[in-house]
């Protein structure tokens, strides 16, 4: 009898990632499933795909979508390791800051650019001519950029400076290790080189690109113009995480999906809610989810036949998401 056909629906299995190189690094997925490229699950010692896995547990998920969890990994390079200036219209997204490159920014503090220059904003007499003049600045970087990828890197000068008017429109945010970002829908950002993160995100991969200080080999166009006309012009929302145990904390609450992240140390020993329709797990350190051990950074699915009977053990801290959580 082969692996996939038993299946075991009341027990956690590790997810297996796969690696998806980018243009500014690599982004490791652990419950992606597209053309790209697919995660697995591990389950006695075989790697089996996970889309096979799902189809072959009826109601792992109690029938809903597999949120996302990735790790955005950029280059430690300034400018080449910063990732795409993007909104997204339907996509929700949440990072937490696992590492910072000491040789990319030796105060251990990074940066993602996100939201825009509220200061610059009210320099213009309403918000129309303050969209428009940043579209005529992403639209002037845009045509350098262009001449560089064709022709070569005669223009540097003129596309640092095209780059630095462009990006003076934005806002950058300082992160450490341990803060969150929530980006809600039509939010700009971009998260900069060297800046490791966990992503949970929803299953979907659509997005505009603003802009971009490299060719952009996912597409042969920007969206500035749609995405300047509906991105949000206010702030970011600030940090307001929900108390709900013990070292327990909500950190994200989405439409699709919500964000726990557990101090083990003040919860060594959690149950998972019986309301959830599944839940996703990524360990930060030494973890056991049932009989399954993870160690920093590792994964594992927990399907809904599995949530009353698995109990999560650990001393540090791990990151719980899933719908209604």
């Amino acid at each position: 009898m082969s692996n996939i056909d038993n299946l075991d629906p009341t027990q956690p299995v590790k997810l297996v990632p796969i690696a998806i190189p980018k243009p500014w690094g690599q982004e490791i997925w652990y419950t992606g499933m597209e053309l790209r490229g697919e995660s697995s699950v591990q389950y006695q010692g075989a790697d089996i795909p996970l889309s096979r896995y799902l189809n072959s547990i009826p109601g792992a998920t109690n029938n809903l979508p597999l949120l996302l969890l990735k790790v955005l990994d950029p280059d430690p390079t300034p400018t080449s390791g910063d990732l795409y200036f993007e909104v997204h219209e339907e996509k929700q997204e949440v990072y937490i800051i696992t590492h910072v490159d000491s040789a990319a920014w030796p105060d251990g503090r990074g940066s993602i650019r996100i939201g825009m220059d509220q200061t610059l904003r009210q320099d213009f007499s309403d918000d129309g001519k303050f969209r428009t003049a940043y579209l005529e600045a992403v639209k002037s970087y845009e045509a350098i950029r262009r001449a560089i990828d064709e022709e070569g890197d005669s223009l540097s000068a003129e596309e640092s400076s095209a780059r630095a008017h462009m990006e003076s429109f934005t806002e950058h945010r300082t992160l450490a290790v341990g803060d969150v970002v929530k980006v809600p829908t039509w939010t700009p950002h971009a998260l900069q080189h060297g800046v490791r993160v966990v992503e949970f995100q929803t299953q979907t991969y659509e997005r505009y690109i603003i802009s971009f200080a490299q060719a952009v080999i996912t597409q042969d166009h920007w969206d500035s113009s749609h995405a300047i006309a509906h991105m949000n012009l206010e702030p970011p929302p600030k940090d307001d995480f929900e108390h709900i145990t013990a070292g327990v904390e909500r950190i994200a609450r989405f439409e699709d999906f919500n964000v726990w992240r557990v101090d083990g140390s003040l919860q060594p020993e959690l149950t998972l809610p019986d309301n959830i329709p599944y839940a996703v797990l990524m360990a930060l350190g030494p973890t056991k989810v049932g009989n399954l051990r993870l160690n920093a950074e590792e994964a594992c699915l927990i399907p809904h036949a599995a949530l009353q009977q698995t109990r999560v053990r650990s001393n540090t801290q791990l990151l719980l998401a899933a719908p209604n959580l």
